[in-house]
C-alpha cells in the first residue's frame, strides 16, 4: 500500500468517527425520550382517550 491510500484509508475513518459522534450528540442533547415523558400538570383527565394522549395510566386511579 502507498502511503497515499493509507493517508486516505485514515481520513476515511476519521470522518466517519465524526460523522456517527455528530449524531450521537445530537440525539444526547436533543433528548429524544422527552416526547414520552408524564407532564407534570395534575390535572384529571375525562376520558381514557385523552388520558392515553397526555401519557397517562389509564387504568390508574386518580384522585
Amino acid at each position: 500500500m502507498s502511503s497515499s491510500q493509507i493517508t486516505l484509508d485514515f481520513s476515511l475513518v476519521i470522518l466517519a468517527f465524526l460523522v456517527i459522534g455528530f449524531f450521537i450528540y445530537r440525539l444526547a442533547r436533543k433528548g429524544i425520550s422527552k416526547k414520552y415523558e408524564r407532564s407534570s400538570t395534575g390535572k384529571a383527565h375525562t376520558n381514557p382517550w385523552s388520558a392515553l394522549s397526555a401519557g397517562v395510566d389509564p387504568t390508574e386511579k386518580i384522585n
